[in-house]
């Protein structure tokens, strides 16, 4: 069985983030476009319809709701269609509370478009909320364009969002390769190795590092094979495939709670569901898409 790599989830959306188009004249008519839409969250949940598709309501059904900030934001247009989004307190009765789903438990059931435009509000809405104060002078900041920035009336300082590079790799020896597990995983949970890149490294140095520090193995011929945007809260994972000639493990307790190697046939029985030697990844997750690559090698 030959298994081929899917496209990203969480990526892949067919925003245009209208960068060159957040006047508030713009954003005003874009407010008032019959045609606008708007995803509704709470607590970085999104919320839901009863038929597992993104409650959208036009920007104008929300008039008199105490909305959180930033707001609007404006997260880019879908063909001739403004997509906003807006985070509700608990106080609303736009939607019923159950509405709200956890991300995790909804994204491998979700579009790939829908779950692409709900990681991007989920993402801005975290970073503005861990961002409220400008880190150059410490006084109060405000949403800008949108929601596409934050800016400083102090000091004039403009502060954009940011995501957290994370190398994830898949290590091979032979025909084996190497997963791990965190403390309070479900049982039988293994995924691929993960790390932050550090300052002043590259994402091969980072692999090389990161498996050291966590495994105690050496790692040679680390190639990048695919990304993946990751809204918990912001990160970009890069994936990555590299090889070793060691097999013995050397776990970082503080790290890890456990790692093995299996072997490809295992992983494939896994992926096919015919072994029960791990739980598989989820689809969503970008080390299920690793693991599938190299199983389609």
């Amino acid at each position: 069985m030959t298994i081929k790599p899917t496209p990203m989830p969480f990526a892949g959306g067919q925003l245009d983030y209208a960068e060159d188009r957040r006047t508030i004249g713009d954003i005003r008519k874009f407010l008032d476009n019959k045609k606008s839409r708007a995803v509704l969250f709470q607590n970085g949940k999104p919320a839901m319809d009863e038929n597992g598709a993104l409650h959208m309501v036009h920007p104008s059904d929300l008039k008199g709701t105490n909305v959180a900030q930033p707001a609007p934001v404006l997260l880019g247009i879908r063909g001739d269609q403004p997509v906003f989004a807006f985070a509700l307190h608990e106080s609303q009765k736009i939607v019923p509370a159950e509405a709200f789903q956890e991300m995790r438990f909804i994204a491998g059931r979700m579009k790939p478009d829908e779950l692409a435009i709900a990681g991007r509000a989920r993402s801005l809405f975290e970073w503005h909320h861990q961002h409220q104060f400008c880190s150059s002078c410490g006084a109060k900041s405000t949403a800008a364009s949108a929601g596409m920035y934050s800016h400083c009336n102090s000091c004039q300082t403009d502060h954009f969002p940011r995501v957290n590079p994370v190398v994830i790799m898949l290590i091979l020896r032979e025909d084996e390769c190497l997963l791990g597990r965190s403390p309070g995983w479900p049982e039988g949970a293994y995924s691929a190795l993960a790390g932050f890149v550090s300052p002043g490294e590259s994402m091969e140095e980072a692999c090389v590092r990161e498996t050291k520090e966590e495994v105690g193995i050496d790692v040679t011929n680390v190639n990048y094979v695919f990304s993946q945007p990751w809204p918990f809260p912001s990160q970009l994972m890069m994936g990555l495939i590299c090889h070793t000639d060691q097999d013995k493990i050397t776990l970082n307790q503080d790290e890890l709670e456990a790692a093995k190697w299996f072997s490809k046939e295992t992983v494939q029985a896994v992926f096919n569901k015919q072994s029960e030697a791990f739980l598989r990844p989820p689809r969503f997750t970008i080390a299920h898409h690793l693991l599938r690559y190299w199983l389609s090698q």
